[in-house]
């Protein structure tokens, strides 16, 4: 027995020693493939424990392991590796970027899906592309990047920019996308007072360097999961998250100017007083009536109300984590001087996210944002502080200040004259209005989500989450005593608060799961309900003693005010299933239920089914003799989308009847003999029901030599019926307006992508290229013609189409403006029975292209996007463009006027007070295509050796112009025109809309 004993223990101490022999220590470097370096702060783990170390600042490791183990090597934005120790003692890896082409996973709708198996439109812009534009909003990110997307830069700081996804879908509902930011839905895409004033994007709260890609999902199937607001496409924004590994800290700061794109080249005060001179005599034959050109004072308004505006951009970011937790944390500072002098905005935003795994089974999450925004706001185009109108208009010929002449009084004071001229339409002086004028929007705005994940079975999870975001907008207005927006009055004050809370709580659960290797589904069942709250208040006081006591307090008179509350709410239940075969045959469905508060109670629910398949050719057994053919897939999909987000007129998206289109409202007032009481104010409709759009799509990718050639092509057909539309009614009915579902449209369209990696190497260079057809039409309207200005929504017509009388030249003989009658013949008289359709705002085609080289540590970036065939209506040129109504300056091409029998010109000989010449007609149609070099940027990123001897782990140093080269014909100040962002039937009207800004930026970027 003894023997039997001290055997066993012989044996226990043997197999011990062989298990403390399998434990050895296994070294090693990692290093990065971009440039043989090695990589600090890289993570190493072994598998399936809690042992592990990281990279030192030379990329060395050390860590004990047995044979058996596998050791997991992960590093932000690089690919993670398994190695299995076996017989080894030195492992050295070598890093590669994460997976990019086909096997890139993106976000979708409610998850994440690979690029490789997407049966749907989905386009899509990552961390670096923004990194290497240094864009200030999102919205850049994407112009010129995608296809089927068209976006229209706003002029001025924090205002807001208009999106159109694959065209306009309706004429008087929102045609803006649907916005997700990490999954939540984002309330109103404009906010604030916008009376006399630019619109407000709460985006530009958002900062740009905390988004970890932006997906575009631009077909039914991709966007339908969102149901009842995705007739406009989707764009889902994706903030970043901390991995595990050793925490990294990265800071970027950029110092840099910017000026306008372009402004009107208008004549100075010799040539103005030539101009206005020749004008005179010709109506009223006394010449000279301003003196000689000569002796004229020559004021540059525009010069004198715009700058160089400084603009400064701080960011700094930590993330990282282990095991169990992970975050990110971000901080920014923006601050950007308009080019425009009182145009100012700054922005501090702070973001956390953070995830932590509870145990196996259960995760929590949480985001959290702050931010506030101090927006110095410019007037819009109809105000006389308005720099790209009133720097246009203002006369020349008269001083800024006065010089202690009797003419143009005290000196060093601003002069409020006009001067030896005889109209007094411009007596207001621009740079007093700057001057005096106050507007100045504070927006506070906090958000929260919280989630929570739970697995309930390997294959089985369920995750639950809940949001608020909160907007707080305060607004001060003061015009001036002396100013020309106070209207007359001693001053005018007013102040606003617009505070809007959406509450959004989703729960869904999904099963994923894969049988016998060829069998992949999962499923997915959710449930959504939102609810958004706006409260608005203003009062206005005026006749303030003194300009420095421009609060509502100071006001002799409290002459205005009021105040309103609106809630609107929306119900959804959704579910979506996948399944492919083989990975090469491909399906998905998905169903979603909507009820919104703004319907009748009888159409409150709408349900939006979707269907997408694809087909993975190139994985067939007859394809392999093709092997440069890397990708061959086809894919097809119908969906039907919906559209709540009602217009209440097709001239104040603002009005308040947008949450209660379908019910009757009354309004209140002193009705009876001045005491309170009262009055209808809109029509019932209980049968008004959802706006839907139908969508077939049918696409083909294509990969050559091993997806070093990447082609994607798609086809659409977009049908909206039941549109959402103001029906006008006759006076005698009491009503002006009245909600119903009128009509029918249709977008349908080719886009095309080509991404290319030309050279690989140590010099790398590629290339991608997009380009997109999409033509509108109103197929139906039921007889209504919607009109906004000589911008109409006609049957069989584009939407926005142009109707107003043709411009037929000018007469050579005598410099009077021709026009076409209704048989086509040419006649000097003007008659609105003459109007016609004569223009279409619709592009012909769009499209972008970006080149990307890179050598060893230098990287070259240049984006060129152009849009081609659409035509603007320059409503700006009846006022500058115009010689026969030099009331106001006008722009030098005015210089090439009729002057004598056989001119040949298409301006009209110089006079006043020629009225029909000056309304509405052809003659200010132009062609609005351009071609923009949107974004240069030229980096250097240290070696790494360098960036180590300076304790760093990364350092680039870049320089950006962004905007910086325009090519086009257009004789406005730009012609990226949106004039405004909500209403469809008026895109392509050009009122003197300012130009966007163009920038040159100096940026280091710092990884410590």
């Amino acid at each position: 027995m003894k023997r039997i004993v001290m055997l066993f223990v012989v044996l226990c101490f043997i197999g011990l020693q062989a298990g403390i022999a399998q434990m050895k220590s296994v070294t090693g470097t990692v290093t990065s493939a971009d440039d043989g370096l090695g990589m600090p702060g890289v993570s190493v783990v072994v598998k399936g424990t809690t042992t592990g170390t990281s990279t030192d600042i030379d990329g060395r490791f050390s860590i004990m392991a047995s044979s058996t183990d596998v050791i997991v090597f992960s590093f932000v934005g690089m690919k993670q590796q398994e190695i299995t120790v076996g017989d080894q003692t030195v492992i050295n890896v070598v890093m590669q970027s994460e997976t990019v082409g086909m096997e890139e996973v993106v976000v979708v709708a409610y998850g994440t899906q690979k690029k490789r198996d997407l049966t749907s439109s989905v386009a899509n812009v990552k961390a670096e592309d923004l990194d290497k534009m240094s864009v200030v909003s999102f919205e850049n990110a994407i112009s010129g990047q995608t296809a089927g997307v068209q976006v229209s830069t706003g002029s001025r700081a924090g205002e807001a920019n208009t999106i159109r996804i694959r065209g306009t879908s309706s004429v008087s509902a929102s045609s803006q996308p649907l916005y997700v930011i990490d999954g939540v839905p984002q309330g109103d895409y404009i906010m604030g007072y916008t009376g006399n004033n630019t619109q407000i994007s709460p985006l530009s709260s958002m900062n740009p360097a905390d988004i970890e890609s932006v997906q575009v999902l631009k077909d039914a199937s991709a966007s339908a999961l969102y149901g009842s607001r995705a007739s406009n496409g989707v764009v889902l924004i994706t903030t970043k998250t901390g991995r595990k590994g050793a925490t990294k800290i990265s800071v970027d700061y950029s110092l840099g100017f910017q000026r306008e794109t372009d402004f009107m080249d208008v004549l100075n005060g010799s040539e103005f007083t030539e101009l206005f001179n020749e004008a005179y005599f010709n109506t009223f034959g006394v010449e000279k009536i301003l003196g000689e050109p000569e002796d004229a004072i020559n004021t540059d308004w525009l010069d004198a109300a715009t700058r160089t505006g400084v603009v400064s951009n701080f960011n700094v970011s930590a993330s990282g984590g282990n095991e169990k937790t992970t975050f990110y944390a971000g901080f920014s500072h923006q601050d950007e001087e308009g080019y425009t002098k009182g145009n100012n905005f700054k922005r501090i935003t702070i973001r956390t996210n953070l995830e932590h795994l509870i145990s196996e089974y259960v995760k929590f999450g949480i985001n959290l944002s702050l931010s506030k925004t101090v927006n110095d706001r410019s007037s819009n185009n109809n105000s006389v502080s308005s720099v790209s109108t009133s720097g246009v208009l203002q006369y020349p010929n008269i001083p800024i200040f006065g010089d202690g002449s009797d003419l143009f009084g005290e000196e060093g004071t601003f002069y409020l004259g006009n001067g030896i001229n005889p109209f007094n339409n411009i007596a207001y002086n621009l740079l007093n209005e700057i001057d005096q004028n106050i507007h100045e929007a504070v927006t506070v705005r906090p958000t929260v989500n919280g989630f929570a994940e739970i697995k309930i079975l390997d294959d089985l999870k369920f995750k639950t989450d809940l949001s608020y975001d909160y907007v707080d907008l305060y607004e001060k207005i003061f015009f001036g005593v002396n100013s020309g927006d106070g209207g007359g009055s001693n001053g005018v004050s007013q102040a606003l608060t617009f505070k809007r809370d959406n509450i959004v709580t989703t729960s869904v659960l999904t099963y994923s799961k894969v049988f016998k290797e060829d069998h992949n589904f999962d499923a997915l069942l959710g449930y959504s309900y939102e609810q958004t709250t706006r409260n608005e208040a203003n009062v206005t006081g005026q006749d303030f003693p003194d300009n420095s006591l421009y609060t509502i307090n100071s006001a002799a008179e409290i002459s205005g005010g009021g105040s309103s509350i609106t809630k609107y709410s929306l119900e959804s239940y959704f579910s979506r299933f996948r399944y492919n075969y083989q990975q090469k045959y491909l399906f998905e469905f998905s169903i979603r239920r909507d009820g919104s508060s703004r319907f009748g109670k009888d159409e409150r629910y709408a349900v939006f089914p979707a269907f997408s398949a694809g087909w993975i050719a190139s994985d067939e057994d007859f394809m392999e003799k093709y092997g440069w053919l890397s990708l061959a897939k086809l894919r097809l999909s119908y969906g039907i989308t919906g559209n709540a987000e009602f217009l209440s007129s097709t001239t104040n998206p603002n009005a308040t009847g947008a949450n209660f289109p379908s019910r009757g409202l009354y309004g209140t007032g002193a009705n009876y003999n001045g005491n309170p009481g009262l009055s209808p104010t809109q029509l019932q409709n209980p049968g008004l029901k959802w706006e839907q759009t139908r969508q077939f799509d049918i696409g083909l990718n294509l990969g050559f030599l091993d997806d070093r050639i990447a082609f994607e092509v798609d086809y659409y057909i977009k049908k909206t019926k039941d549109l959402l539309l103001s029906v006008r009614l006759p006076s005698t009915s009491g009503y002006t307006e009245f909600a119903d579902n009128v009509g029918k449209l249709e977008n349908k369209g080719f886009e095309f992508g080509l991404n290319t990696r030309n050279l690989v190497g140590d010099f790398k260079w590629s290339t991608s290229f997009n380009l997109s057809f999409n033509r509108n039409e109103i197929t139906d309207l039921e007889g209504q013609i919607v009109s906004n200005g000589i911008s109409q929504a006609r049957e069989g017509e584009p939407i926005g189409v142009f109707y107003t009388v043709p411009f037929a030249g000018v007469d050579p003989d005598t410099g009077e403006a021709l026009f076409y009658d209704l048989d086509g013949n040419k006649t000097t008289t003007y008659s609105d029975e003459f109007r016609r359709v004569v223009g279409d705002p619709n592009p012909d085609y769009t499209g972008g292209i970006t080149n990307n080289f890179s050598y060893k540590g230098i990287d070259l970036s240049v984006l060129i996007q152009f849009v081609q065939g659409n035509d603007i209506y320059w409503d700006a040129g009846r006022f500058a463009g115009n010689s026969q109504s030099l009331q106001f300056n006008n722009v030098k091409s005015q210089l090439g006027r009729w002057q004598k029998p056989g001119d040949i010109t298409n301006i009209p000989k110089a006079e006043l007070f020629n009225g029909p010449n000056r309304s509405h007609s052809s003659r200010f149609i132009q062609d609005g295509s351009f071609v923009r070099i949107k974004n240069i940027t030229l980096g250097y990123t240290l070696p790494k050796k360098v960036a180590k001897q300076m304790y760093l782990n990364n350092v680039r140093v870049y320089v950006t112009a962004q905007n910086w080269f325009t090519f086009t014909d257009y004789d406005g100040h730009d012609p990226e025109v949106s004039s405004n962002g909500t209403v469809n039937v008026g895109q392509g009207r050009d009122f003197f809309q300012a130009p966007p800004s163009k920038r040159f930026v100096f940026g280091v970027k710092i990884d410590l």
